[in-house]
């Protein structure tokens, strides 16, 4: 643990939650001029998962606020809640796949399919760098950046098993037998390489987008901390 711990300058937090306020109004805006123009409800899925990436988020800003006298119990079961809601924030970049020209220019739908897509990518790597940072303060920078490995490689193949295997993170509690038999079948040689290469592909995918993110953030951690001791 390290003997100096350091918080975030809460103003600075609010004002990148405020951004992720922002984009996701952008995107949801979209979304209603599409409605507005086509009146159909195509691309609705994306406000959902919108709204499910925004879960995680909360879940890190409630950890983060959680006074370091709070229960331990609530602390742990929020964490797990974490866990198993985070790939949501990633999991809106595999919407692509649901790309159609229907109705409105095509450029149109890939923009807003991407914005969505960019909106729940930085709303998992803001979620996921409260932790780290959260982590980093007490156990050092190499568990810090352990954490946050482990948490892509968990996450990207939580989104494999979403996208592919179609299960929800609320499956875990619903239907957790079924979906430890879906697991298993995983074991089979054709599903085990299709699982293997998705997981490793997402991963160094998120790792790079979480890592560029971070590196953002040290500039003005830099810039408040110029003592830092070499910890990223």
């Amino acid at each position: 643990m390290t003997s100096t711990q350091r918080t975030i300058p809460a103003h600075r937090a609010r004002h990148t939650l405020y951004t992720l306020i922002f984009g996701s109004a952008v995107c949801i805006g979209m979304l209603l001029v599409r409605f507005a123009i086509t009146g159909k409800m195509l691309y609705s899925g994306l406000f959902g998962n919108l709204l499910l990436a925004w879960i995680p988020m909360l879940l890190a800003l409630f950890i983060w606020r959680m006074p370091s006298g709070g229960s331990r119990p609530w602390f742990w079961v929020t964490l797990i809640l974490w866990i198993l809601f985070y790939p949501n924030a990633f999991y809106i970049t595999t919407d692509v796949v649901h790309l159609k020209n229907s109705g409105v220019f095509r450029w149109f739908d890939i923009l807003m399919t991407m914005s969505f897509a960019a909106g729940g990518m930085f709303l998992g790597c803001l979620s996921l760098y409260l932790l780290h940072f959260f982590v980093r303060e007490r156990f050092g920078w190499r568990l810090g950046w352990l954490f946050a490995g482990c948490t892509l490689a968990m996450g990207s193949f939580g989104i494999y098993l979403g996208r592919v295997l179609r299960w929800n993170s609320w499956d875990v509690v619903a239907r957790p037998m079924k979906l430890a038999e879906d697991a298993m079948s995983l074991v089979e040689l054709h599903n085990a390489k299709e699982a293997m290469a998705f997981s490793v592909t997402f991963f160094f995918f998120s790792l790079a987008v979480y890592s560029f993110v971070v590196s953002m953030a040290r500039l003005h951690e830099g810039a408040a901390h110029p003592a830092g001791g070499g910890q990223s």
